[in-house]
């Protein structure tokens, strides 16, 4: 490890078995064998040639938020991506990686762009945004992004918008592999304040509907699909054996195509349910909350069990949104 840590050091700061706790939300993590914090781009791709040329298992970190990492930590090497240059041309904002979400939209509203206001309310980097089509108040970056610069199987690529290949809360990048390096957002110009007051809006509801004073890594699990097709009608026909189609919340979800899975999770009574320091919010069922020394075994442990009731009580299959790492 000694020799892999000299070669590491050409590349940016390198530390040895780094706490993967302190850069994350979840506050949840057991170290990183060697953990290199990269702040170009240049250098993130040529240490991503050297890890794949030597075999060296790496994984990559953004902000930290959306995943749980293991209690053992990482085997390998931990990538933390700090590349954060970003420019505006016209109505396309071009950002690195490692940008945070919020400081884009921040970004965009600030030069009259409209169309990622949703983005002030995002934890973590665009870089992993886009890697998993991250979305809220109705807003997906599949709306926004028109291509991104990737490294794959060895060498920079670029993708056009079509080839991302989003889906709900992933991508093709998601699912065949690569990096994200830089980000293409394609928005339109305002000449009024509307993005200002949407942005604000976006945040005063988010303020109101999440969970404060401890810690968590965002939604746990993804929303149902319930849209026409073998998956959506079997998990549509469950929902309204259980529930009255006239209901208005029901109406809701048949409108937008997808059941909260938060409210999935109250209604099967796990609001408030606990594994260890690991607690359901009782603010919204779709947030675990590290009271203070929760354990990555905790949260899987509970998040089994809240699957489990939903499962039993309504016969309907929720899936996890975030990443596990190291599992």
């Amino acid at each position: 490890m000694i020799e892999l840590y000299k070669e590491l050091r050409q590349y940016g700061k390198v530390k040895i078995n780094e706490p993967l706790s302190k850069h994350t939300t979840f506050k949840i993590g057991g170290p990183a064998d060697l953990f290199v914090i990269v702040d170009s781009t240049d250098s993130l791709v040529e240490v991503l040639k050297f890890l794949e040329g030597s075999g060296t298992a790496y994984f990559i970190l953004g902000g930290g938020s959306n995943m749980l990492v293991s209690d053992e930590g990482f085997r390998g090497v931990v990538i933390k991506v700090k590349a954060q240059h970003a420019e505006v041309e016209g109505e396309t904002v071009i950002a690195d990686a490692g940008c945070i979400t919020v400081a884009i939209a921040q970004l965009s509203i600030q030069h009259s762009l409209t169309g990622f206001e949703w983005g002030v309310g995002v934890p973590g980097t665009i870089g992993g945004a886009v890697r998993g089509n991250a979305g809220a108040m109705g807003g997906e970056m599949k709306d926004s992004v028109g291509k991104v610069e990737l490294f794959r199987d060895g060498e920079v690529i670029t993708l056009a918008h079509d080839e991302c290949e989003f889906g709900y809360r992933t991508s093709g990048i998601k699912k065949s592999g690569g990096v994200v390096l830089r980000v293409w957002l394609d928005l339109e110009k305002t000449e009024d304040k509307t993005g200002m007051k949407k942005a604000l809006e976006h945040l005063k509801y988010r303020n109101s509907t999440q969970p404060k004073g401890y810690s968590s890594t965002g939604c746990i699990f993804k929303n149902v699909d319930i849209i026409p097709g073998p998956k959506g009608d079997k998990n549509r026909e469950l929902l309204l054996t259980h529930f009255d189609e006239q209901n208005e919340k029901i109406q809701q979800f048949l409108r937008v195509g997808k059941i909260s899975a938060g409210w999935l999770v109250e209604q099967a009574g796990m609001k408030g349910a606990q594994e260890g320091n690991a607690l359901v919010s009782d603010v919204h069922g779709n947030f675990i909350l590290n009271k203070g020394g929760a354990t990555a075994d905790e949260v899987i442990s509970l998040i089994e069990n809240i699957k489990t009731k939903v499962y039993t009580k309504y016969g309907i299959e929720i899936e996890e949104e975030i990443q596990i790492v190291g599992r």
